[in-house]
């Protein structure tokens, strides 16, 4: 099984192999397990994520206000999968509402949930860990259509395992994300009110 595990200095050159080859196993669809850590590289994988799902997108994170999630590549290619027709369903942990006043990215979802897109966002104190992790620390993830993932095990580094096209593993953690975003615990975010957009105002 083939590895691919960046370094934490890349220069433009391994920054460029590494989007060709992530964009190559993106494309592909291939059931290949590769490595990806900090924040450049945690941001083309989720990029590629996004550009390859067809329907559905759930997001488990922190905040989403910092770091990847503040970028404009990733505002942009999540929007672009919200522009297909795709839905989004985002479960924060961390969730923090001053940043997300200032977000470019919660700005974009709430102007989209606005227009009556199929865009869903809560909160909740839950923090998952792999059962095989005697140390629990807690995980973060990105699935596309039950099919790809990009599993983030340590959350303070971006150190993940992705995969563009493992049906089994995609599934599995799909199904353990919609249990906790059931959860009555689990809190829905008004994002129209958060940004006090009337969705009569959109239309």
């Amino acid at each position: 099984m083939q590895t691919f595990l960046s370094p934490n200095k890349a220069t433009k050159r391994n920054m460029d192999t590494y989007r060709k080859f992530v964009s190559t196993l993106a494309t592909a669809h291939s059931n290949r397990v590769f490595l990806n850590s900090d924040k450049e590289h945690a941001l083309i994988v989720l990029i590629e994520l996004f550009k390859n799902a067809k329907s559905k997108l759930r997001i488990f994170a922190g905040s989403l206000c910092h770091h990847v999630g503040n970028t404009s590549e990733y505002v942009e290619a999540l929007s672009d999968f919200i522009e297909r027709g795709g839905s989004v369903d985002i479960l924060l942990n961390n969730f923090d509402i001053d940043g997300a006043k200032r977000s470019n990215l919660f700005k974009r979802l709430a102007y989209y949930v606005s227009e009556g897109k199929p865009i869903n966002v809560k909160t909740t104190t839950v923090k998952p860990y792999l059962a095989n992790d005697t140390e629990k620390k807690p995980i973060h993830f990105t699935i596309g259509d039950e099919s790809s993932y990009r599993i983030e095990t340590n959350t303070e580094e971006r150190t993940a395992e992705c995969n563009f096209n493992n049906p089994v593993v995609a599934r599995n953690t799909a199904e353990f994300f919609d249990e906790l975003f059931n959860l009555t615990e689990s809190v829905t975010i008004n994002l129209t009110e958060l940004f006090n957009i009337e969705e009569d105002d959109a239309k």
